[in-house]
């Protein structure tokens, strides 16, 4: 017997070995996945504000081409005309000192007659100079498509230097070719700007024309003229129409791989284009990944040296079973004067015996379960887990007694989880196992009713979350604007542009404070702060939508109410803002167009009181039935396209606003046809005003 107790006891103790160096491979593989997620989660990050930072800077370098080119072309149309009246009697020279023509930016303003002859200029011309075989001659010789041609950078032979010709064809009276207008751009004109947007070593900044030839380029430092990217996937882009947007390839001029995005330029056939070097990117990346692999590394260090030091106390503890065993006997005493407490206590207690098998289960418990007469008393601890495990919803069932068992670190530690019942209203329960070193009591199962804890945790970490997410989104555009205006020189109208984002972001904040700040006033205070009086809902609605501000070019809302007077116990303030709400929302989400109608219906049931409802109308998107459902969830938007303003609060504020008012609100919806959203409410009346309007509704 001796000898089979032994041997029972080694197979324990090599199984329970077992399980522990299985949990601490699992713990193990659990540390390098988490890892191998940050690292990821790391690299997209940096990613997407690389793509940010990009779009910004490709957006200032379009609007710089964008207006270099306008003020050009009307340096060219100025010269146009004044050649087409004076024709070689023009000065240009006396043009460029009178300030028409800015010599700083365009190295030289010219007319170059109908064979190809350099005639005019702003310039001395020294010598006789013959431009009939440049592009920027022959594409106007044979047609006048009435466009700027732009052309790619080459050396002048005017001035000797690096240019881009700007050139618009010279018409004779006639209709016929009479010469081209040139106007000669420095390309270093955009790379010296190109060199205050700091990308770094392997940065780059282009100007290129659809053709994929680069009209400027710059790569960190070194400025270059004339490279040809045709080959690359921005220009496949293009060909589909896309406008602006971002990729990750290998530079075919020099095989760097970067981060690109571009931007076209409205008007004329060139794109903007701004890159940074992935491996300049991901520098700040590589070291956080160094010092996680290296935080990784000690902490499968430290999970192997737990995993040690546990099996050598397993081994102690497997040689010290006598001395347990005397303070198994002390814990018996202690428990046995706790029995008293544990039946009037609220918490579920069930206790043990040395052969764990159930000995006690106090009357909370049965409650808890709804365990009524049914005896527990000899169960043991792999039936009775599989008892409490029949209980739970799959997602969070109860691991067992013995996987708690297993799970604890010392003499009077104790396992905790977490299990949800699926009967009885589907509590939550925290379940926790402490070991008992007494002769009578092995181990007790504490359970402790967490339903209302946790659905109120769960509710306010979705709350915090949605609104960091929601406040997040506008102070990144205020950020990084700010962050530009900052560090970067910019003109009055380019400032002008930055500060209004910041502006109208910095609104979109305040906008979404001052409704969680209504949302949270009305929940604490809970209609307390409502003035409550006599309103009547025919001039409440009647000024509102008179003074409704329209989007423009849309017709007010058209107001349809019954003869006879309305009148509500209302909260006059309050109630306009929850109609406001409604009837903005219904402009928003109809932005093609349609009438918005607000109509008034009275209701009388024989067996209530009568009620009023609001019912306010549009034609616009409309909504799913999964969509209408979720209308009322704080920060909920229909459209995620972003087009659409708001805050996702206010059929919240309303549904809080109409629900203080003892009203109720709905909303029917078609997607693509339509949205009805109606709000009930009580009407307050004298006995003759009842008989009036149950007249009325008859």
């Amino acid at each position: 017997m001796i000898q089979a107790a032994e041997t029972r006891m080694q197979s324990r103790h090599r199984n329970v070995l077992i399980l522990l160096w299985a949990v601490g491979l699992l713990l193990l593989a659990l540390t390098w996945s988490h890892v191998y997620v940050l690292a990821q989660q790391s690299r997209e990050r940096e990613l997407a504000a690389a793509e940010r930072d990009l779009s910004n800077l490709t957006r200032a370098a379009q609007e710089h081409a964008v207006r270099t080119f306008r003020s050009a072309d009307q340096v060219i149309r100025f010269v146009q005309s004044r050649y087409q009246d004076l024709g070689a009697k023009l000065d240009l020279k006396a043009l460029t000192q009178q300030g028409v023509i800015d010599a700083e930016i365009f190295n030289q303003v010219g007319i170059i007659d109908a064979h190809g002859i350099y005639i005019l200029a702003n310039r001395p011309i020294t010598s006789r100079l013959d431009l009939s075989d440049r592009e920027h001659f022959k594409v106007h010789v044979d047609q006048d498509n009435g466009q700027l041609f732009v052309s790619k950078p080459v050396i002048g032979r005017a001035t000797g230097k690096w240019s881009i010709q700007l050139t618009r064809r010279i018409n004779k009276p006639d209709g016929s070719f009479g010469g081209v207008v040139v106007l000669s751009i420095n390309p270093t004109y955009f790379t010296d700007f190109y060199g205050a947007l700091n990308l770094g070593p392997g940065g780059l900044t282009a100007l290129y024309g659809d053709d994929g030839i680069a009209r400027a380029r710059r790569v960190g430092n070194q400025a270059e003229f004339g490279s040809d990217a045709s080959r690359s996937t921005l220009f496949e882009r293009l060909l589909k129409e896309r406008a602006s947007g971002s990729y990750i390839q290998k530079s075919v001029v020099d095989s760097v791989e970067r981060m690109y995005f571009y931007r076209t330029l409205p008007g004329y056939s060139m794109v903007s284009l701004a890159a940074v070097d992935i491996r300049f990117l991901m520098q700040n990346h590589e070291k956080a990944l160094q010092a996680l692999l290296l935080q990784a590394g000690f902490v499968s260090l430290l999970i192997l040296a737990l995993m040690v030091g546990i099996s050598r106390y397993l081994g102690l503890l497997r040689r010290d079973a006598e001395a347990r065993k005397a303070a198994q006997a002390q814990i018996q005493e202690r428990t046995a004067q706790l029995n008293a407490v544990f039946e009037i206590s609220p918490d579920g207690f069930v206790s043990f015996d040395q052969n764990f098998r159930v000995k006690f289960v106090n009357p909370a418990f049965r409650k808890m379960t709804g365990l009524g007469n049914m005896a527990l008393e000899g169960m043991d601890e792999i039936e009775f887990s599989a008892w409490l495990a029949s209980l739970c919803e799959t997602a969070s069932r109860f691991s067992g007694l013995k996987a708690l068992r297993n799970s604890v670190q010392g003499k009077t530690a104790s396992a905790m989880e977490t299990i949800e019942l699926k009967e009885l209203g589907k509590l939550i329960l925290q379940v926790q196992l402490r070991l008992s070193e007494s002769e009578t009591v092995s181990q007790i199962l504490y359970v402790r009713d967490i339903t209302h804890e946790s659905e109120v945790e769960a509710l306010k970490s979705e709350f915090l979350a949605t609104a960091a997410h929601e406040l997040r989104t506008p102070m990144a555009s205020i950020y990084g604007f700010s962050e530009v205006l900052l560090t970067q020189s910019n003109d009055a109208e380019l400032q002008k542009e930055f500060l209004g984002i910041i502006h109208k972001q910095s609104r979109l904040m305040v906008d979404i404070l001052n409704e969680l700040l209504d949302l949270a006033r009305i929940e604490a205070r809970r209609g307390k702060d409502f003035n409550f009086a006599e309103v009547s809902l025919q001039d409440l609605l009647a000024d509102l939508t008179k003074a409704f501000q329209c989007p423009a070019g849309r017709a007010p809302p058209e107001l349809e109410v019954p003869a006879q007077r309305i009148v509500l116990h209302a909260d006059s303030g309050k109630l306009r803002q929850a109609v406001l709400n409604v009837l903005s929302n219904a402009y928003k989400y109809s932005a093609e167009g349609g009438a918005v109608q607000v109509r008034v219906e009275l209701l009388q049931a024989s067996d209530q009181a009568p009620r009023v409802a609001i019912h306010v109308i549009d034609h616009g998107i409309g909504m799913t039935d999964e969509q209408c459902g979720m209308v009322f969830t704080r920060f909920y938007r229909a459209d995620t396209s972003g087009r659409v303003p708001g805050t996702g609060l206010g059929m919240s504020i309303t549904k809080e606003i109409v629900e203080h008012h003892n009203g109720s609100i709905s909303v029917m919806s078609v997607q693509g046809e339509g949205t009805q959203v109606s709000i009930y409410l009580p009407v307050h009346a004298t006995a003759g005003q009842v008989a009036a309007l149950e007249l009325l509704a008859s």
